[in-house]
């Protein structure tokens, strides 16, 4: 899953577990506090939540992306890992994703499901 750049938010347990994985899945890592993040750069979203559920920074962040017709992927870490695998794959090549931001709550480093899915993708 090779991108150009990755943007995860400074600071946040979610981000620091993922970091390692991000930095062999992309190019440039950044990570940005939220008062930089500029969504107008980047252009798309990918969120993991565990059973649909979004914390009020993840959706708010969600509903600023919908409102400039960006791409937005939820990945649900305890659905099934092979479809998970295969939408984002697909959702990569089709949106042509090059800068992604990636958000999840902080509660998710604690669920296996997490790990399993990133040591899965490529």
């Amino acid at each position: 899953m090779l991108v150009d750049r990755i943007i995860l938010k400074a600071n946040k347990k979610f981000s620091n577990s993922i970091t390692p994985w991000a930095t062999s899945n992309c190019n440039d890592l950044v990570q940005l506090a939220d008062k930089n993040l500029d969504i107008i750069s980047i252009d798309s979203l990918l969120i993991f939540n565990q059973n649909q559920i979004l914390t009020q920074d993840v959706s708010d962040l969600r509903v600023q992306f919908d409102k400039l017709q960006k791409p937005i992927l939820h990945i649900d870490i305890n659905g099934t890992l092979s479809v998970g695998i295969s939408n984002l794959e697909l959702w990569i090549e089709r949106n042509k994703c090059r800068s992604i931001l990636i958000l999840g709550a902080d509660d998710l480093v604690n669920n296996i499901n997490l790990e399993r899915f990133l040591q899965s993708i490529n």
